[in-house]
């Protein structure tokens, strides 16, 4: 893992903390990034350290026989991860690299999706310039043939919060403070929450919500899922939120 100096302190801590023979718990895997039943071909889109989840992909419909194609994007040959297991693992005709320091292996992301079958789905995760770059290329494409993961929720406009209430099943009212997480809140009211992230992007503390208008800024949810569910721990609402807790 690449120490990322300006991150949440994971990668720092792991640097830091972790050697041969650290025993690290872990949870069972909950997986928000699923490969879908389709019959027309897949374009596997991953940028850096993104090509692990399409990498796994790009195996299983490489056993099913379905029709691929993955295109990983890098800044170069020495900084791209697991490059000789991908070049090994899959077939030349189906993985393109691109390299931003080899021109002649450079790809335009929206020339690359500007035609497309209509029953191609694409999957994509990498960073946020190259997450939002793939957003504006499929902006026009149908919802359920586009598939992402992403390490952070896209950026928000720079608004401040504003408080709200939260009502649980149970009519409990829980206030919660514009400089507050809704999470937190759930929290101190006496409800336990699993929560992994606590930046939008894993889902763990996904939630029902009943009525009221939420303000979702996750990168989990669906567009058709943030008409029923809530992720708390940075998601917000306007006025009164009821939640299926």
């Amino acid at each position: 893992m690449k120490r990322e100096a300006d991150g949440r302190g994971g990668s720092a801590w792991l640097h830091d903390a972790v050697c041969v023979g650290t025993v690290l718990p872990v949870s069972a895997p909950r997986n928000h990034f699923p490969l879908n039943e389709g019959h027309g071909p897949v374009l596997l889109l991953a940028g850096g350290i993104g090509i692990t989840p399409l990498l796994a992909m790009s195996s299983v419909l490489n056993r099913q026989g379905k029709p691929f194609e993955l295109h990983y994007f890098t800044r170069s040959r020495a900084l791209a991860p697991l490059l000789a297991v991908i070049e090994q693992a899959i077939d030349g005709s189906k993985l393109r690299l691109h390299f931003d320091d080899e021109s002649e292996t450079r790809q335009d992301i929206e020339a690359l999706l500007s035609a497309r079958q209509s029953d191609a789905q694409v999957y994509y995760c990498g960073p946020p310039g190259f997450m939002a770059s793939i957003a504006r290329a499929t902006v026009n494409w149908p919802e359920d043939l586009v598939h992402f993961e992403a390490f952070q929720p896209a950026a928000n406009d720079d608004s401040p919060s504003e408080p709200f209430t939260i009502i649980l099943r149970n009519g409990t009212e829980v206030p919660v403070p514009a400089d507050t997480a809704a999470l937190s809140a759930i929290r101190a009211a006496g409800v336990l929450l699993m929560a992994s992230c606590e930046n939008g992007v894993c889902g763990t503390c996904e939630c029902g919500f009943l009525e009221g208008q939420p303000i979702h800024r996750d990168a989990v949810l669906s567009k058709d899922a943030r008409s029923h569910r809530f992720i708390p721990c940075v998601s917000r609402a306007k006025g009164v939120l009821r939640l299926d807790l």
